[in-house]
């Protein structure tokens, strides 16, 4: 045990030391050269991004205190024990009885998002422009949830959908002026996220829109599987819904019913997909290392641009 856990030490300790470096040679790039540096950049984070998952599932593999309570071949159920959890989660198969149900709902807006207000018949108050980035029609949700807007003050806007805000600013409006008309929408998604890891052609972070987002198409986005590393038919989606119950799906993309299916499974906010390796049969052992992850994906946030 002591050789297990010395091993990942090592394995944490190289992962920060080449972090470091990568992020102090980017301090000292010359300013004249912005454009090559931006594009460094982009690039740095996202080695950066697969260094650190890298990292992270090797060490899963070698971590005790992971356990299995089945065997190592899929039956069409099983179970992950998670250990900070101190119980099994059922793993369960992405099929056409739960793929609908699974689908989600219309977009709410949350932290961070940028939202574009437009008001029309009231050009001297509210001046109409052209584009999206201008600062007198943008609002950006804070860390409260809430955007401040003029003669209205601070109001609410996450846990909203767009036409909910929308509502609310034209009552709060209405009382100062007549034939209030406006309009708000989600310029920028910042608030939710989903994660592809493991034996993904290009391990990433997406952000979500008001646009559903399919199993299927997220790994499209993410240039399919490795096809000469993963194992298709071990897939997953693991997720945490907040005071809900934990949930892990499975999907063999190996079929043609497996891809009917990841095409009409919708993926929801922090949701990690997670493909496995040809030739890892314990696979349950890296899955129940995703209890509880959302520290460390709020940590690599700050290293992977969009």
């Amino acid at each position: 045990m002591a050789l297990f856990i010395m091993t990942i030490q090592d394995q944490r300790v190289t992962t920060a030391i080449m972090i470091y470096m990568v992020i102090t040679l980017i301090g000292i790039m010359p300013k004249d050269t912005y454009m090559i540096t931006t594009m460094k950049k982009k690039m740095i984070k996202k080695t950066i991004f697969s260094l650190v998952i890298t990292t992270l599932l090797s060490s899963c593999a070698l971590s005790p205190g992971m356990f299995m309570s089945s065997s190592n071949n899929w039956s069409g159920e099983d179970t992950v024990f998670v250990s900070s959890l101190n119980r099994s989660i059922l793993v369960e198969p992405i099929i056409k009885e739960i793929e609908l149900k699974k689908s989600i709902g219309v977009y709410k807006i949350g932290k961070g998002d940028q939202l574009f207000v437009t008001i029309w018949g009231l050009p001297d108050v509210f001046p109409i422009d052209g584009g999206t980035n201008t600062e007198l029609n943008t609002r950006r949700v804070d860390s409260n949830g809430n955007i401040f807007f003029p003669f209205v003050g601070l109001i609410q806007a996450e846990g909203r959908t767009q036409d909910e805000l929308r509502n609310d600013l034209t009552l709060q409006l209405s009382k100062m002026f007549k034939n209030v008309q406006l309009d708000v929408f989600v310029a920028g998604f910042n608030s939710q996220k989903v994660y592809l890891l493991g034996e993904i052609t290009t391990p990433k972070k997406i952000n979500l829109t008001d646009i559903p987002l399919s199993l299927a198409n997220a790994i499209g986005e993410s240039k399919g599987l490795n096809t000469n590393t993963a194992e298709g038919g071990d897939v997953f989606v693991i997720r945490q819904i907040p005071n809900l119950e934990p949930q892990i799906f499975r999907v063999d993309l190996s079929s043609p019913s497996g891809f009917l299916s990841a095409g009409n499974f919708y993926l929801t906010n922090n949701d990690i997909v997670y493909v496995n390796a040809k030739g890892t049969t314990r696979w349950n052992r890296v899955i129940s290392q995703f209890f509880p992850f959302s520290s460390f994906l709020n940590s690599i946030d700050n290293l992977v641009g969009d």
